[in-house]
């Protein structure tokens, strides 16, 4: 947990106290395993010396302080997990104690952002410039020369976007030149599109028609198998995004700190308060644990629910999407099951894990559709070469009918052309589609705008 969120929790304990309940708190910290069966065990023990004279409500009063103590000694992720459990569980008042602390510096921090963005890329050059002639210029490593191009001056950054000239990430959007493998011809709009019964999302502004998140992890520290063929289907994504009219934002190989890092200041940033549509794929090995939960593994080995990234979407506590299109992308199995039902080098996206033991009137979560390659249960499929099964489709069927046909009838016919392809064993996968409120027509109406 960042220091300045530490410091907040600790200097509003009577504040949050005051305005949860530590039953219910309690509880909720232990569902969503923010706290442990055994800490909260000892949460509750007070010991004897200290409680002679104290009442009942003394010693809850104790027990709810160290709970929000605890909690700030719970990992990079704490804060963020905190502010999910109170907005659902309604405590607006609490969780504004929270958001305060962000709503105040945000803007002065995306300003200090800007500020500091041209003095970093000089930064980054100087020091490279001195790695080079301090190890002379015969080692071609390309990992030391992952900085900035002076010939295409100081202001253009490479595509990783994480440096081995700072280990800082930040949030940037990315401008460099996609090369697709894949031929696309993105077919353009005449006109913007309406749906007469269902009414239609808003799509038809130039410069704000949509963000798109992108996250691929390739290898892993876990030593789970590198995930072949994954480097081809992002430049097909944003290669199509871009030709939508989005604004991009790829990051390969992170770790979980750092994914929630930039999907928390991306959902704070101007882009998502003035943008018509967000899309997020998250590209990575998945699985379904013994209890149902569907979880990803990131570039460090960490494994983290799915349902603990969609909270990130609850209406309470992503504002700037309340009542926009937001679509996930989830390409990586859901379970370990070989689907029997295109000849060629065939992996999977899955990987073995276990388990161990405010209010408003519209959905928690609300205008999500949310696209999987597999059925639960089931194994995705990636060619090495090629990639994934469900990206190419998804891409191709994009790219011919975006100009003209909604959202989730494309879908359809993604999920159509994937359930055709084959293993060299016979193994198929059937897409399918989650919509959560999903409600209206969404067309993406690419090369036409009206403001």
């Amino acid at each position: 947990m960042d220091d300045k969120h530490r410091a907040n929790i600790i200097e509003n304990t009577d504040k949050l106290i005051n305005r949860t309940k530590y039953e219910k708190l309690a509880h909720a910290c232990k569902a969503k395993g923010l706290l442990s069966p055994i800490m909260l065990q000892n949460l509750e023990k007070i010991e004897p010396d200290m409680c002679v004279n104290w009442s009942e409500d003394e010693k809850q009063y104790e027990r709810h302080k160290r709970l929000f103590i605890k909690i700030t000694k719970r990992g990079p992720t704490a804060y963020q997990e905190l502010r999910m459990i109170l907005a659902d569980l309604k405590y607006d008042s609490a969780l504004c104690v929270l958001n305060a602390l962000d709503d105040d510096s945000r803007m002065r921090s995306i300003q200090k952002r800007e500020d500091q963005k041209y003095e970093r890329q000089l930064s980054g050059i100087r020091e490279c410039e001195t790695l080079i002639t301090t190890n002379g210029n015969n080692n071609n490593n390309s990992n030391d020369m992952h900085c900035i191009d002076r010939s295409d001056g100081a202001k253009k950054e490479l595509n990783i976007n994480k440096s081995n000239c700072s280990n800082e990430i930040m949030l940037e959007e990315f401008t460099d030149e996609i090369y697709p493998k894949m031929r696309l011809d993105v077919k353009k709009s005449t006109a913007v599109h309406t749906h007469p019964k269902l009414g239609t999302y808003p799509m038809q502004s130039q410069y704000n028609r949509g963000v798109f998140f992108m996250v691929n992890i390739i290898d892993f520290l876990s030593n789970d198998e590198p995930r072949r063929g994954a480097e081809g289907d992002a430049e097909s994504l944003l290669y199509l995004f871009r030709e939508l009219g989005f604004k991009l934002f790829s990051y390969t190989n992170i770790s979980q700190s750092d994914f929630f890092k930039l999907l928390d200041a991306l959902l704070n940033s101007k882009y998502t308060t003035n943008t018509e549509c967000f899309v997020m794929a998250l590209m990575t090995h998945g699985t379904r644990d013994d209890d149902g939960f569907e979880r990803v593994t990131f570039h460090d080995g960490s494994i983290v629910k799915v349902e603990d990234i969609e909270r990130y979407f609850h209406n309470h506590i992503c504002r700037n999407l309340q009542n926009k299109p937001k679509i996930f992308i989830f390409p990586f199995c859901r379970g370990n099951i070989a689907d029997m039902g295109i000849k060629g080098k065939i992996q999977t996206d899955s990987v073995s894990y276990i388990s161990g033991n405010a209010k408003t009137n519209i959905p928690q979560l609300s205008d999500v559709f949310i696209c999987y390659a597999a059925s639960p249960g089931f194994k995705s499929h990636r060619d090495v070469e090629a990639g994934s099964w469900y990206i190419q489709k998804f891409v191709e069927m994009m790219a011919a009918n975006a100009h003209d046909t909604s959202f989730e009838e494309i879908v359809k016919m993604i999920q159509a052309e994937t359930s055709k392809l084959r293993t060299v064993d016979g193994h198929l996968q059937t897409a399918n589609s989650v919509n959560m409120g999903f409600n209206k027509a969404l067309f993406f109406n690419p090369g036409v705008w009206l403001d």
